[in-house]
């Protein structure tokens, strides 16, 4: 793993800030979008700020998915800037499956935008821009693999889902600043009760996914992607003892009123989201450098030159 990651030139880890980067932003959008579908009981503000929020992130997520292009292709030109500029070069990008998942994405973040209206028309296109933007990471990588049907449907559940749950941070947070710990508290239940379904869907599509792509194996663990994959699951497992913390332990004391209630839970959410950084940031890592082992590829990899498998990365690109 970490030989991979040493060996990695500028354009690589460019690559890697970007793709996290892109994937915080469009989780951010979509998840405010959801958040304000599904918990009628924000206030006026809470939702004034949500808009905000989605729109602001629907940007950002443009930007970086753009930036992703140039970056591709000047990875395709061993690193070499030039390849950023070159018309052939990005025409191959733009035609590959990452080229697809870009443009499906735009056009989801786009209709995000329609978030700042006012009243249930603006969501009216925003849910479906949140989940054409969701789907848009099942139309490259290992999505394409059979079953592809599954696999696809599975990679969108589990986008919807996390991006459900970063979606109900930012407001939480804001809730807990200005409003009385009772109110937060039973904002933050209300959130938890959605919440533990979308854990439920993230961990079982996660694990069904990975079967399905024959990396669910201990043999796995010797491979530089199977150590990057061990490293997001210590992650995610923090996540889930503070999501678990939050909601059996701190959420009952904001609805008691206890004094130190909302700043504990703040540095708890606060935590929380930096662990989900963290394993974005993996995530990122872990399908810029490496790939699922599937069977026999040790034996395959000898007969597989460096160029082939670039390509193989430009026409998957498996996040």
């Amino acid at each position: 793993m970490l030989a991979a990651l040493t060996q990695a030139d500028a354009v690589t880890w460019l690559s890697i800030v970007a793709k996290a980067l892109a994937y915080a932003a469009t989780l951010s959008a979509v998840g405010s979008v959801l958040v304000l579908a599904l918990l009628p009981g924000l206030g006026a503000g809470g939702r004034d700020a949500l808009r905000r929020t989605a729109a602001l992130s629907a940007l950002a997520a443009s930007l970086f998915t753009v930036l992703r292009l140039p970056l591709r292709a000047s990875f395709l030109m061993g690193g070499m800037w030039d390849g950023a500029m070159d018309p052939a070069i990005l025409g191959m990008v733009a035609e590959s499956p990452l080229g697809t998942s870009a443009a499906l994405r735009l056009a989801g973040l786009a209709l995000i935008l329609c978030v700042l209206w006012r009243g249930r028309t603006g969501l009216w296109f925003a849910v479906p821009g949140a989940l054409l933007a969701s789907a848009s990471f099942a139309f490259r990588g290992h999505a394409l693999s059979e079953p592809q049907a599954i696999l696809g449907t599975l990679v969108t559940l589990h986008i919807l889902c996390l991006a459900f749950w970063i979606g109900g941070l930012a407001p939480l947070l804001r809730s807990l600043r200005t409003e009385p710990p009772a109110l937060a508290g039973a904002l933050a239940e209300a959130f938890g009760r959605q919440a533990v379904w979308a854990v439920g869907v993230v961990l079982l599509g996660g694990a069904i996914a990975l079967a399905l792509l024959g990396a669910a194996r201990p043999s796995a663990l010797a491979s530089p992607y199977g150590q990057m994959f061990a490293l997001k699951l210590l992650l995610v497992a923090g996540v889930l003892a503070m999501a678990a913390l939050n909601r059996l332990t701190l959420t009952p004391a904001l609805l008691a009123a206890r004094p130190d209630a909302s700043a504990r839970m703040r540095r708890s959410i606060r935590a929380e989201a930096a662990l989900i950084a963290g394993v974005l940031l993996v995530t990122a890592a872990l399908t810029t450098v490496s790939s699922p082992p599937g069977p026999g590829e040790d034996q395959m990899a000898a007969l597989v030159p460096p160029v082939i498998g670039q390509v193989q990365d430009m026409t998957g690109d498996a996040s």
